[in-house]
Protein backbone atom coordinates (compact mmCIF):
# COMPACT_ATOMS: atom_id res chain seq x y z
CA UNK A 1 0.00 0.00 0.00
CA UNK A 2 1.45 3.34 -1.03
CA UNK A 3 1.73 6.12 1.50
CA UNK A 4 -0.71 8.97 1.00
CA UNK A 5 0.86 12.20 2.14
CA UNK A 6 -1.06 15.36 2.87
CA UNK A 7 -0.55 18.10 0.33
CA UNK A 8 -2.23 21.45 -0.11
CA UNK A 9 -4.40 19.90 -2.80
CA UNK A 10 -5.53 16.88 -0.76
CA UNK A 11 -6.24 18.95 2.33
CA UNK A 12 -8.37 21.40 0.37
CA UNK A 13 -10.16 18.63 -1.46
CA UNK A 14 -11.09 16.83 1.73
CA UNK A 15 -12.23 19.76 3.77
CA UNK A 16 -13.72 21.97 1.08
CA UNK A 17 -15.46 19.25 -0.87
CA UNK A 18 -16.76 17.32 2.10
CA UNK A 19 -16.60 14.35 -0.29
CA UNK A 20 -18.62 16.10 -2.94
CA UNK A 21 -20.44 19.03 -1.33
CA UNK A 22 -20.26 21.09 -4.51
CA UNK A 23 -21.91 18.38 -6.59
CA UNK A 24 -24.46 17.68 -3.90
CA UNK A 25 -25.08 21.35 -3.24
CA UNK A 26 -25.83 21.99 -6.90
CA UNK A 27 -28.22 19.07 -7.12
CA UNK A 28 -29.58 18.38 -3.70
CA UNK A 29 -31.90 19.48 -0.94
CA UNK A 30 -32.58 18.13 2.50
CA UNK A 31 -35.66 19.06 4.51
CA UNK A 32 -35.95 22.47 2.86
CA UNK A 33 -37.19 25.13 5.23
CA UNK A 34 -38.77 27.60 2.86
CA UNK A 35 -38.09 26.50 -0.70
CA UNK A 36 -36.53 29.75 -1.81
CA UNK A 37 -32.95 28.89 -1.14
CA UNK A 38 -32.40 31.39 1.62
CA UNK A 39 -32.68 29.32 4.76
CA UNK A 40 -29.33 30.51 6.07
CA UNK A 41 -29.48 34.26 5.83
CA UNK A 42 -28.60 36.04 2.63
CA UNK A 43 -27.50 34.12 -0.39
CA UNK A 44 -23.86 35.03 -0.73
CA UNK A 45 -22.94 35.59 2.86
CA UNK A 46 -22.03 39.24 2.35
CA UNK A 47 -24.93 40.72 4.28
CA UNK A 48 -26.00 43.06 1.50
CA UNK A 49 -29.28 41.68 0.20
CA UNK A 50 -29.13 44.10 -2.73
CA UNK A 51 -30.86 43.30 -5.99
CA UNK A 52 -33.70 40.87 -5.34
CA UNK A 53 -34.15 40.51 -1.60
CA UNK A 54 -36.55 38.15 0.11
CA UNK A 55 -37.87 38.11 3.64
CA UNK A 56 -35.19 35.63 4.63
CA UNK A 57 -32.45 38.11 3.67
CA UNK A 58 -33.28 40.36 6.61
CA UNK A 59 -30.27 40.37 8.95
CA UNK A 60 -30.69 38.20 12.00
CA UNK A 61 -28.82 37.71 15.24
CA UNK A 62 -27.06 34.76 13.59
CA UNK A 63 -25.11 37.20 11.39
CA UNK A 64 -23.55 38.93 14.39
CA UNK A 65 -20.28 37.44 15.67
CA UNK A 66 -20.82 35.80 19.03
CA UNK A 67 -18.59 34.03 21.51
CA UNK A 68 -18.42 30.35 20.61
CA UNK A 69 -18.28 27.58 23.22
CA UNK A 70 -14.86 26.31 22.14
CA UNK A 71 -12.90 29.31 20.98
CA UNK A 72 -12.72 32.97 20.00
CA UNK A 73 -15.66 34.95 18.59
CA UNK A 74 -16.97 33.73 15.25
CA UNK A 75 -15.87 35.63 12.16
CA UNK A 76 -18.42 36.94 9.67
CA UNK A 77 -18.09 35.06 6.41
CA UNK A 78 -17.68 38.19 4.31
CA UNK A 79 -14.71 39.03 2.09
CA UNK A 80 -14.26 42.37 3.83
CA UNK A 81 -13.78 40.58 7.16
CA UNK A 82 -11.67 37.62 6.20
CA UNK A 83 -10.13 37.73 2.69
CA UNK A 84 -6.59 39.20 2.47
CA UNK A 85 -6.03 42.23 0.24
CA UNK A 86 -3.67 40.18 -1.93
CA UNK A 87 -6.62 38.19 -3.30
CA UNK A 88 -8.01 39.38 -6.60
CA UNK A 89 -11.03 37.09 -6.85
CA UNK A 90 -13.64 35.74 -4.43
CA UNK A 91 -16.42 33.20 -4.92
CA UNK A 92 -19.01 32.54 -2.24
CA UNK A 93 -21.23 29.48 -2.09
CA UNK A 94 -24.30 29.38 0.14
CA UNK A 95 -24.35 25.60 0.40
CA UNK A 96 -27.20 25.52 2.89
CA UNK A 97 -29.34 27.58 0.51
CA UNK A 98 -28.69 24.99 -2.18
CA UNK A 99 -29.34 22.11 0.19
CA UNK A 100 -32.61 23.72 1.26
CA UNK A 101 -33.75 24.36 -2.33
CA UNK A 102 -36.54 21.90 -3.07
CA UNK A 103 -36.50 22.81 -6.76
CA UNK A 104 -32.85 21.82 -7.02
CA UNK A 105 -33.75 18.59 -5.22
CA UNK A 106 -36.35 17.84 -7.89
CA UNK A 107 -33.79 18.45 -10.62
CA UNK A 108 -31.23 16.28 -8.86
CA UNK A 109 -33.67 13.41 -8.44
CA UNK A 110 -34.64 13.65 -12.11
CA UNK A 111 -31.01 13.63 -13.28
CA UNK A 112 -30.11 10.64 -11.12
CA UNK A 113 -33.19 8.76 -12.32
CA UNK A 114 -32.20 9.28 -15.95
CA UNK A 115 -28.62 8.25 -15.28
CA UNK A 116 -29.72 4.92 -13.82
CA UNK A 117 -30.15 3.42 -17.30
CA UNK A 118 -26.41 3.93 -17.93
CA UNK A 119 -25.32 2.58 -14.54
CA UNK A 120 -24.38 -1.01 -15.35
CA UNK A 121 -22.41 -1.49 -12.12
CA UNK A 122 -25.02 -0.05 -9.80
CA UNK A 123 -22.62 2.54 -8.40
CA UNK A 124 -24.77 5.60 -8.87
CA UNK A 125 -27.13 6.77 -6.12
CA UNK A 126 -30.84 6.32 -6.73
CA UNK A 127 -31.75 9.83 -5.65
CA UNK A 128 -30.48 12.87 -3.79
CA UNK A 129 -30.98 11.33 -0.34
CA UNK A 130 -28.87 8.30 -1.23
CA UNK A 131 -26.23 10.58 -2.81
CA UNK A 132 -25.95 12.50 0.45
CA UNK A 133 -25.68 9.25 2.39
CA UNK A 134 -22.93 7.98 0.09
CA UNK A 135 -21.01 11.22 0.58
CA UNK A 136 -21.46 10.97 4.33
CA UNK A 137 -19.98 7.48 4.41
CA UNK A 138 -17.12 8.36 2.09
CA UNK A 139 -16.04 11.47 3.96
CA UNK A 140 -16.84 10.41 7.52
CA UNK A 141 -18.59 13.77 7.69
CA UNK A 142 -22.18 14.83 7.26
CA UNK A 143 -22.09 16.83 3.97
CA UNK A 144 -25.20 18.74 5.02
CA UNK A 145 -23.10 20.25 7.81
CA UNK A 146 -21.37 22.51 5.27
CA UNK A 147 -23.11 25.88 5.48
CA UNK A 148 -21.08 28.41 3.51
CA UNK A 149 -17.86 28.46 1.55
CA UNK A 150 -15.77 31.44 0.52
CA UNK A 151 -13.11 30.68 -2.09
CA UNK A 152 -10.48 33.34 -2.80
CA UNK A 153 -7.30 33.56 -4.84
CA UNK A 154 -4.70 35.88 -6.23
CA UNK A 155 -5.17 36.95 -9.84
CA UNK A 156 -2.20 37.64 -12.08
CA UNK A 157 -1.92 38.71 -15.71
CA UNK A 158 -2.11 35.06 -16.77
CA UNK A 159 -5.09 34.30 -14.55
CA UNK A 160 -5.49 32.75 -11.10
CA UNK A 161 -2.36 31.98 -9.09
CA UNK A 162 -2.72 28.42 -7.82
CA UNK A 163 -0.02 29.09 -5.23
CA UNK A 164 -2.24 31.62 -3.45
CA UNK A 165 -5.69 30.15 -3.01
CA UNK A 166 -7.78 29.39 0.04
CA UNK A 167 -11.29 28.56 1.12
CA UNK A 168 -13.00 29.68 4.31
CA UNK A 169 -15.82 27.49 5.58
CA UNK A 170 -18.75 27.92 7.93
CA UNK A 171 -19.85 24.47 9.06
CA UNK A 172 -21.62 22.43 11.69
CA UNK A 173 -18.52 20.25 12.02
CA UNK A 174 -16.51 20.29 15.19
CA UNK A 175 -12.76 20.67 15.03
CA UNK A 176 -12.25 17.04 16.02
CA UNK A 177 -14.70 15.79 13.38
CA UNK A 178 -12.99 17.65 10.56
CA UNK A 179 -9.48 16.72 11.67
CA UNK A 180 -10.49 13.06 12.02
CA UNK A 181 -12.03 13.12 8.54
CA UNK A 182 -8.86 14.56 7.01
CA UNK A 183 -6.62 12.16 8.88
CA UNK A 184 -8.75 9.20 7.79
CA UNK A 185 -7.57 9.82 4.23
CA UNK A 186 -3.87 9.59 5.09
CA UNK A 187 -1.33 7.52 6.93
CA UNK A 188 -0.27 10.06 9.53
CA UNK A 189 -1.70 12.46 12.07
CA UNK A 190 -1.82 16.14 11.35
CA UNK A 191 0.68 18.32 13.13
CA UNK A 192 -0.77 21.03 15.38
CA UNK A 193 0.75 24.48 15.89
CA UNK A 194 -0.39 28.05 16.48
CA UNK A 195 -0.13 31.37 14.68
CA UNK A 196 -1.54 34.65 15.89
CA UNK A 197 -3.43 32.87 18.64
CA UNK A 198 -5.18 30.43 16.28
CA UNK A 199 -4.65 26.70 15.81
CA UNK A 200 -3.08 25.40 12.60
CA UNK A 201 -3.06 21.81 11.30
CA UNK A 202 -0.50 20.69 8.75
CA UNK A 203 1.06 17.48 7.52
CA UNK A 204 4.19 16.51 9.38
CA UNK A 205 5.95 15.95 6.06
CA UNK A 206 4.65 18.91 4.03
CA UNK A 207 4.23 21.92 6.28
CA UNK A 208 5.25 24.18 3.42
CA UNK A 209 2.43 22.85 1.25
CA UNK A 210 -0.51 24.10 3.28
CA UNK A 211 -3.00 23.10 5.91
CA UNK A 212 -6.00 24.25 7.91
CA UNK A 213 -6.57 27.09 10.35
CA UNK A 214 -9.30 26.99 13.00
CA UNK A 215 -10.89 30.43 13.33
CA UNK A 216 -13.59 29.38 15.78
CA UNK A 217 -15.90 26.45 16.46
CA UNK A 218 -17.18 25.42 13.02
CA UNK A 219 -15.12 27.99 11.08
CA UNK A 220 -12.05 26.85 9.17
CA UNK A 221 -9.73 28.04 6.44
CA UNK A 222 -7.88 25.70 4.08
CA UNK A 223 -4.98 26.85 1.94
CA UNK A 224 -1.27 27.42 1.63
CA UNK A 225 0.58 28.50 4.75
CA UNK A 226 0.95 32.10 3.56
CA UNK A 227 -2.80 32.19 2.92
CA UNK A 228 -3.60 30.88 6.40
CA UNK A 229 -1.27 33.37 8.05
CA UNK A 230 -2.64 36.25 5.95
CA UNK A 231 -6.22 35.38 6.90
CA UNK A 232 -5.34 35.25 10.59
CA UNK A 233 -3.57 38.61 10.26
CA UNK A 234 -6.75 40.06 8.72
CA UNK A 235 -8.95 38.61 11.47
CA UNK A 236 -6.60 39.99 14.12
CA UNK A 237 -6.60 43.42 12.50
CA UNK A 238 -2.91 43.18 11.59
CA UNK A 239 -3.43 43.18 7.81
CA UNK A 240 -5.88 44.69 5.36
CA UNK A 241 -8.76 42.75 3.77
CA UNK A 242 -9.86 43.26 0.19
CA UNK A 243 -11.31 46.70 -0.38
CA UNK A 244 -12.06 49.20 -3.13
CA UNK A 245 -14.05 48.34 -6.23
CA UNK A 246 -13.56 44.59 -5.82
CA UNK A 247 -15.19 44.57 -2.38
CA UNK A 248 -17.85 47.09 -3.40
CA UNK A 249 -18.89 45.14 -6.48
CA UNK A 250 -19.16 41.96 -4.43
CA UNK A 251 -21.26 43.68 -1.77
CA UNK A 252 -23.57 45.17 -4.42
CA UNK A 253 -24.13 41.89 -6.24
CA UNK A 254 -27.52 40.30 -5.80
CA UNK A 255 -27.43 37.75 -2.97
CA UNK A 256 -27.71 34.20 -4.25
CA UNK A 257 -26.64 30.57 -4.19
CA UNK A 258 -23.32 31.56 -5.74
CA UNK A 259 -21.73 35.00 -6.00
CA UNK A 260 -18.34 36.20 -7.18
CA UNK A 261 -16.17 39.23 -7.83
CA UNK A 262 -12.84 39.40 -9.63
CA UNK A 263 -10.30 41.80 -10.99
CA UNK A 264 -9.93 41.49 -14.76
CA UNK A 265 -6.26 41.21 -15.74
CA UNK A 266 -4.95 43.45 -18.53
CA UNK A 267 -5.61 41.96 -21.97
CA UNK A 268 -7.83 39.24 -20.51
CA UNK A 269 -10.72 40.63 -22.55
CA UNK A 270 -9.60 41.61 -26.03
CA UNK A 271 -12.02 43.50 -28.23
CA UNK A 272 -10.77 41.58 -31.28
CA UNK A 273 -12.18 38.39 -29.76
CA UNK A 274 -15.68 39.89 -29.79
CA UNK A 275 -15.81 41.30 -33.29
CA UNK A 276 -17.65 39.99 -36.33
CA UNK A 277 -19.74 41.42 -39.13
CA UNK A 278 -22.76 41.94 -36.87
CA UNK A 279 -21.26 42.56 -33.43
CA UNK A 280 -18.73 45.14 -32.25
CA UNK A 281 -17.68 45.49 -28.61
CA UNK A 282 -14.96 48.13 -28.74
CA UNK A 283 -15.09 48.86 -25.02
CA UNK A 284 -14.94 45.32 -23.64
CA UNK A 285 -11.22 45.70 -22.93
CA UNK A 286 -12.04 48.62 -20.62
CA UNK A 287 -13.64 46.29 -18.06
CA UNK A 288 -11.49 46.33 -14.91
CA UNK A 289 -13.66 44.35 -12.49
CA UNK A 290 -16.50 41.87 -12.84
CA UNK A 291 -18.96 40.37 -10.40
CA UNK A 292 -22.10 38.31 -10.58
CA UNK A 293 -24.38 35.78 -8.97
CA UNK A 294 -26.85 32.97 -9.49
CA UNK A 295 -29.86 33.71 -7.31
CA UNK A 296 -33.44 32.70 -6.68
CA UNK A 297 -36.63 34.62 -6.06
CA UNK A 298 -40.02 33.19 -5.15
CA UNK A 299 -40.79 32.31 -8.78
CA UNK A 300 -37.57 32.59 -10.80
CA UNK A 301 -33.90 31.73 -11.02
CA UNK A 302 -31.70 34.61 -12.06
CA UNK A 303 -28.20 35.28 -13.38
CA UNK A 304 -26.48 38.62 -12.99
CA UNK A 305 -23.19 39.95 -14.40
CA UNK A 306 -21.71 43.32 -13.44
CA UNK A 307 -18.87 44.98 -15.37
CA UNK A 308 -16.99 47.98 -13.88
CA UNK A 309 -15.25 50.10 -16.50
CA UNK A 310 -13.72 53.00 -14.57
CA UNK A 311 -15.83 55.90 -15.86
CA UNK A 312 -19.48 56.52 -16.68
CA UNK A 313 -18.91 57.44 -20.33
CA UNK A 314 -17.18 54.15 -21.05
CA UNK A 315 -19.87 52.27 -19.16
CA UNK A 316 -22.56 53.96 -21.21
CA UNK A 317 -20.79 53.10 -24.46
CA UNK A 318 -20.29 49.48 -23.41
CA UNK A 319 -23.93 49.18 -22.39
CA UNK A 320 -25.04 50.43 -25.78
CA UNK A 321 -22.70 48.00 -27.54
CA UNK A 322 -24.03 45.08 -25.52
CA UNK A 323 -27.61 46.08 -26.31
CA UNK A 324 -26.78 46.23 -30.02
CA UNK A 325 -24.98 42.89 -29.88
CA UNK A 326 -27.99 41.20 -28.29
CA UNK A 327 -30.24 42.76 -30.91
CA UNK A 328 -27.99 41.45 -33.67
CA UNK A 329 -28.20 37.94 -32.24
CA UNK A 330 -32.01 37.98 -32.42
CA UNK A 331 -31.77 38.71 -36.16
CA UNK A 332 -29.59 35.70 -36.84
CA UNK A 333 -31.13 32.86 -38.84
CA UNK A 334 -28.92 30.38 -36.97
CA UNK A 335 -30.75 30.93 -33.67
CA UNK A 336 -34.08 29.33 -32.78
CA UNK A 337 -37.12 31.45 -32.06
CA UNK A 338 -37.19 30.12 -28.51
CA UNK A 339 -33.64 31.28 -27.90
CA UNK A 340 -34.38 34.66 -29.48
CA UNK A 341 -37.20 35.16 -26.98
CA UNK A 342 -34.82 34.50 -24.11
CA UNK A 343 -32.20 36.86 -25.54
CA UNK A 344 -34.88 39.55 -25.69
CA UNK A 345 -35.45 39.02 -21.97
CA UNK A 346 -31.83 39.84 -21.09
CA UNK A 347 -31.68 43.26 -19.46
CA UNK A 348 -28.73 45.62 -19.87
CA UNK A 349 -28.59 48.53 -17.42
CA UNK A 350 -25.95 51.17 -16.74
CA UNK A 351 -25.33 52.80 -13.37
CA UNK A 352 -22.39 55.20 -13.11
CA UNK A 353 -19.29 53.14 -14.00
CA UNK A 354 -20.99 49.74 -14.00
CA UNK A 355 -22.85 47.84 -16.71
CA UNK A 356 -25.16 45.05 -15.54
CA UNK A 357 -26.56 42.21 -17.61
CA UNK A 358 -29.28 40.16 -15.95
CA UNK A 359 -31.69 37.41 -16.89
CA UNK A 360 -34.48 35.70 -14.95
CA UNK A 361 -36.37 32.56 -15.92
CA UNK A 362 -39.43 30.93 -14.41
CA UNK A 363 -38.39 28.15 -12.03
CA UNK A 364 -40.63 25.54 -13.65
CA UNK A 365 -39.21 26.42 -17.07
CA UNK A 366 -35.66 25.99 -15.78
CA UNK A 367 -36.52 22.62 -14.22
CA UNK A 368 -38.23 21.42 -17.39
CA UNK A 369 -35.32 22.46 -19.61
CA UNK A 370 -32.71 20.76 -17.44
CA UNK A 371 -34.72 17.58 -17.05
CA UNK A 372 -35.35 17.37 -20.81
CA UNK A 373 -31.73 18.05 -21.73
CA UNK A 374 -29.79 16.17 -19.06
CA UNK A 375 -27.75 14.08 -21.48
CA UNK A 376 -26.84 17.03 -23.69
CA UNK A 377 -25.79 19.11 -20.70
CA UNK A 378 -23.65 16.33 -19.25
CA UNK A 379 -22.03 15.77 -22.63
CA UNK A 380 -21.15 19.45 -22.91
CA UNK A 381 -19.69 19.44 -19.40
CA UNK A 382 -17.52 16.42 -20.15
CA UNK A 383 -16.54 17.77 -23.55
CA UNK A 384 -15.56 21.07 -21.96
CA UNK A 385 -12.85 19.41 -19.90
CA UNK A 386 -14.00 17.01 -17.24
CA UNK A 387 -10.95 17.36 -15.06
CA UNK A 388 -10.99 17.15 -11.29
CA UNK A 389 -9.14 19.30 -8.81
Amino acid sequence: MSSRKYTRRSLMQKGAAGAGFVALGSLAGCNGDDGNGNGNGNGNGNGNGNGTPTDEETPTDEETPTETPNGPPAVEMRPGDIVPARAGAVVSMDVQAMLNDDDLRDVGDSILTQLQEFDQEGNLPQDVDSAIEMARQEANLDPTGFQQGLLFMEVEASGADEEYVGIAMQTDWTEDELVDAIESEGDEQLQQSTYGGYTLYTSQDSTDEGGMAVLSDGQYVLGTMNVLEDVIDVVNGDADPIAGELATLYDDTTAGHVAFATVVPDDALNEEDFQNDDISLDNVDEIEYMSGSVYKTDTTYGIEMNMWTGDSQTAGDLGEELDNALGALTLSSDISEELKERINDIEVTVSDQTVTMSYEEDIEQVKTYIEENVMNLLFLILLGGGTTV
